[in-house]
């Protein structure tokens, strides 16, 4: 049976959050800590209405940026979950 436990594990980068907080940010965070509590619980319309309300020298950019390196999932596959899907492609695709 195979231990699907070690087939992927968390995410270096973003710590398993799949997002990266721009550092754009940081000062609106260093002066405001209570809205980056409320902005990591909020849906994303809610997130844009209350940022707009509470932040008006706010960046232009994004809070949050999509992981590079898991893509937004928080996982990455590790050696064994490597060769797993190299095997799996191997033996679905007739062209390989």
């Amino acid at each position: 049976m195979i231990d699907l436990d070690v087939l992927d594990k968390q995410c270096p980068k973003c710590c398993g959050l799949g997002r990266i907080e721009n550092p754009a940010w940081y000062p609106i965070w260093a002066t405001r800590s209570d809205l980056k509590d409320s902005v990591q619980i909020l849906e994303t319309k809610e997130k844009i209405s209350l940022v707009g309300k509470t932040a008006p020298d706010q960046p232009d950019e994004p809070i949050f940026f999509i992981c590079k390196e898991c893509h937004g999932k928080g996982k990455v596959l590790t050696a064994e979950g490597k060769r797993l899907m190299e095997f799996v492609r191997f033996w679905l695709n007739p062209n390989y």
